[in-house]
């Protein structure tokens, strides 16, 4: 029997060897497979204090993130899981990742025109959370974007889903873009303080007080809506006045486009006016105000 457990512990020890190095063989490999993707990605830096694999969901986990992105926007995450990467393409054809405690600092770098309204609400930093999922299919050459959110404990949750195709993302170009179309599109907002924001950056602008400017933005969308109606495009009409509502109460907002079928982007470079633009998406907007437009 003592040979017998003799053997049992052996080879216990032999397994926990081996799953041992099996990890740190799978992370030292993964660590070289995201250090290479940072690096072959111009203008993107980032450095990270730990990284651990899941053998059982394939789960890569980084903590400690700071990062900065092609366009100049840097930010910090405690982590971001990965949870799908393509590897094989030079543009992934899928991700699935998302990313927890990041903390973004109001430059204009990460906001743009947006640092300084945001400076004079006193938001420093904004902080949250990110998600992206999309996977792309290269024989129909469409992109399915199935979550693009963002969710900031200061300003509001955004997430974006859709459809476009005519995409080639195996030889991404400007040249390539021409046909891109969108198929379908949603964007869902709830607000925390962002309107609050744009109302009071409004008002500064325009020396009046919130109260005014919130009216005065209500009442041009009300305008614009009854200039819609009069042209018989009631898509537009319809959708203007729920943004009306959501500017006067803000809350929780969808905006859908359900063109009848795909759009090109380049219709929207062809003189058409922001009202036609509206009809050729078939644009939809609901608030949380009970109403449907």
């Amino acid at each position: 029997m003592s040979r017998v457990w003799k053997f049992l512990f052996s080879f216990m020890i032999f397994v926990t060897v081996c799953y041992g190095g099996l990890v740190w063989f799978v992370n030292h490999e993964v660590k070289k497979g995201i250090d290479q993707a940072v690096t072959d990605t111009a203008g993107m830096t980032m450095s990270y204090n730990d990284l651990s694999v899941s053998l059982t969901d394939h789960c890569v986990e980084l903590t400690d993130v700071t990062a900065t992105l092609p366009d100049g926007q840097q930010f910090f995450a405690d982590t971001i899981r990965i949870l799908r990467f393509d590897q094989l393409n030079p543009v992934p054809h899928y991700v699935e990742a998302e990313a927890s405690g990041m903390v973004m600092t109001t430059t204009y770098n990460n906001f743009g025109a947006w640092a300084g309204p945001l400076k004079d609400m006193g938001l420093d930093v904004v902080t949250g959370t990110a998600a992206i999922d999309y996977q792309y299919n290269p024989e129909t050459k469409a992109l399915t974007l199935n979550t693009l959110e963002f969710k900031t404990n200061e300003l509001g949750e955004t997430s974006f889903t859709g459809m476009i195709d005519r995409i080639d993302l195996t030889e991404l170009g400007m040249e390539k873009l021409i046909g891109l179309r969108i198929t379908t599109a949603d964007i869902s907002f709830t607000d925390r303080s962002l309107i609050d924001i744009v109302v009071r950056s409004s008002a500064k602008d325009l020396g009046v007080t919130e109260e005014e400017a919130r009216a005065r933005m209500c009442n041009e969308l009300t305008a614009m809506a009854d200039y819609a109606g009069k042209d018989d495009n009631n898509v537009a009409e319809n959708a203007l006045r729920g943004f009306k509502r959501f500017i006067d109460n803000p809350g929780s907002i969808i905006i859908s486009a359900r063109p009848s079928e795909p759009v090109p982007v380049l219709y929207f470079f062809m003189g058409r006016d922001f009202y036609d633009n509206i009809r050729l998406l078939n644009l939809s907007v609901e608030t949380d105000s009970g109403d449907d437009i």
